[in-house]
């Protein structure tokens, strides 16, 4: 969940960004450029999306430095168990 802000970004459905105060979320409003209709959803903001994607990025991350760990703890191993024969 993204952290309150005054403004949302919010996509109409024919791709226009659109400033969307918090007081109007999930309420139906008119794009201002294409006149069309859309409930303005918080999980549909630009700021919403950006969340997800640092939180998938630390994910990705995580594994990625879980996997390296790994695999430089299993070279080890192996060498000292090469050394041990």
């Amino acid at each position: 969940m993204t952290k309150p802000v005054d403004q949302y970004q919010i996509d109409c459905p024919s791709g226009h960004e659109v400033s969307v105060p918090r007081n109007l979320l999930g309420e139906e409003l008119v794009c201002p450029r294409c006149n069309s209709r859309f409930v303005a959803d918080i999980k549909a903001s630009a700021e919403e999306r950006d969340a997800r994607m640092e939180k998938a990025a630390r994910q990705w991350l995580f594994l990625a430095v879980t996997a390296a760990s790994l695999l430089v703890f299993a070279g080890l191993l192996a060498a000292l168990l090469r050394l041990l024969r």
